[in-house]
């Protein structure tokens, strides 16, 4: 069977569920979320995070007190700058949707702070996360197939505004004259565009009609795998499309997000006494979340993220010390904000069940 194409997406009659092979359909009750998981890692990393500042500047006990006087401040500052980072993811994913399905935004950053606690404390947790606040969407009513798509379609703007970033920090640390270190910069913004273009080009037509034999084929042996609900889904998908304007303004949103993860490298920087400039910490943060990003399958990219931090500081001359002292805040930070996400995740669950 062929896909369909967006005529035929608008003549599908919208109380077809949305029901892909073994997902719940709307009503029942689901799986619950891995809170308890998310919860004790919290507690490993937390307290692997305290350690790990301690033994750091263990030799150094001057530089030590330097840290632990610094680091209230420190974390003050990172909770606050990355508050807004919270509130642009959450005006990107607004952004995809039609006014009159629309939630409160109230709404919309309390799924998204849900779903960044389940990102740093659980394996897998961007898409373990995203499944998560797209079925909570679908119980508070919203249509399943415009839940499931704006989902897909807000990771997949995600990828491409980290693109964008990665170009600005490499065109960054160009303009800084370091062209000479500048190769795994290069390799970096290179795996950060095609895996963009990737999830842009898995989206279209072909592709998803691709998917459809292949899930027809299987099918033959395994009934439960036949793809009816795959044209609900790329009708949806299809329609997001076509809104320009609104694929715009979230990758915007998005580039804001990742533009204040820069912001709170810089006060992180200055607060534990190594002053950097804006461009500095621009492509310390812009090259240590394409590091990151190779660790989706940790829990908050544990141990990976440090040391993308301490790898990309070094390209301007942080020293690793003062790097992993950034890192460890910063993680610290994700740590509280997650353990608080999973517990209101927690009861909103229980709410909705």
């Amino acid at each position: 069977m062929a896909p369909i194409d967006s005529a035929r997406a608008r003549d599908i009659p919208d109380d077809q569920p949305l029901t892909p092979p073994g997902e719940a359909a709307q009503g029942e009750a689901p799986a619950a979320p891995p809170v308890q998981r998310g919860l004790r890692n919290g507690l490993v990393l937390g307290g692997l995070a305290l350690v790990g500042i301690v033994a750091l500047n263990a030799r150094d006990l001057a530089g030590l007190g330097t840290v632990l006087a610094a680091f209230p401040l420190a974390l003050a500052a990172s909770l606050t700058s990355h508050l807004p980072q919270l509130v642009f993811t959450g005006l990107a994913w607004l952004a995809l949707l039609p006014r009159a399905e629309r939630p409160g935004f109230g709404r919309i950053f309390l799924l998204r702070w849900y779903r960044e606690a389940c990102d740093s404390l659980v394996p897998a947790g961007a898409v373990v996360g995203q499944a998560a606040v797209t079925r909570l969407m679908i119980r508070d009513g919203m249509p399943g197939d415009l839940a499931a798509g704006t989902a897909t379609l807000g990771i997949t703007l995600e990828a491409v505004s980290q693109t964008l970033f990665t170009l600005i920090g490499l065109a960054t640390f160009l303009a800084l004259g370091h062209g000479t270190q500048a190769g795994g910069f290069w390799v970096g913004a290179a795996v950060a565009a095609f895996t963009a273009f990737a999830l842009v080009a898995l989206q279209r037509p072909w592709a998803l009609g691709l998917l459809r034999r292949v899930l027809e084929r299987l099918a033959r042996r395994w009934p439960r795998l036949q793809p009816v609900w795959l044209d609900r889904f790329q009708a949806s998908i299809l329609r997001l499309h076509e809104d320009r304007r609104a694929l715009a303004l979230s990758t915007l949103a998005h580039l804001g997000s990742w533009m204040m993860g820069a912001v709170e490298m810089f006060l992180l920087l200055h607060i534990i006494g190594f002053p950097v400039t804006f461009a500095e910490a621009l492509v310390i943060e812009s090259f240590a979340q394409v590091i990151r990003s190779a660790g989706f399958l940790l829990p908050g990219a544990a141990l990976i993220q440090e040391g993308a931090i301490v790898a990309a500081g070094a390209l301007i001359g942080v020293p690793p010390a003062t790097a992993l002292n950034a890192a460890l805040i910063r993680r610290t930070r994700e740590i509280l904000v997650g353990l608080s996400g999973l517990v209101a995740w927690r009861r909103d669950e229980a709410r909705q069940a």
